[in-house]
């Protein structure tokens, strides 16, 4: 069991979400403490100034979905949603809370990866902590 868990959830697929962040409960130690982070990547290149209207609502409703998944699932975590490149950002809070875990989930490699390198990879080699991936298995459609 693991005191402090960072869960990296994207907010593509409800039950993806959901199983991440059940995952990372069944880890957690009973006094332990669980962060759930999302990372917005795409921002315009005028974020030096600050984040605009956009970017804020992004920001905002991120959380509000993290906040409400949590709460659905009665499961206590402390949220985080920051901007930057995913793997850094989820590396940085796992740094800032001193994390002994980091769940993740993986997809299967398409070109993208090959070429510029995937988040999981990053952080399996940069953690300073244990890091579970939890793997997607594509499903398979009526029609198969």
């Amino acid at each position: 069991m693991y005191k402090t868990i960072v869960c990296a959830v994207g907010l593509g697929s409800r039950e993806r979400a959901e199983h991440l962040v059940r995952t990372a409960q069944a880890l957690l130690d009973t006094d332990g403490s669980l962060h759930v982070v999302h990372v917005v990547e795409r921002f315009p290149s005028l974020v030096s100034q600050g984040p605009d209207d956009w970017a804020v609502s992004v920001i905002d409703e991120a959380e509000k979905k993290l906040s409400l998944l949590c709460k659905q699932l009665s499961v206590p975590a402390l949220i985080h949603v920051r901007t930057g490149r995913a793997a850094d950002t989820i590396l940085a809070i796992a740094a800032e809370t001193k994390a002994d875990l980091i769940v993740v989930a993986a997809h299967a490699s398409d070109i993208l990866d090959r070429v510029f390198g995937s988040t999981v990879d990053h952080i399996m080699h940069h953690a300073k902590c244990c890091v579970h991936v939890d793997r997607i298995i594509p499903r398979r459609s009526n029609e198969d």
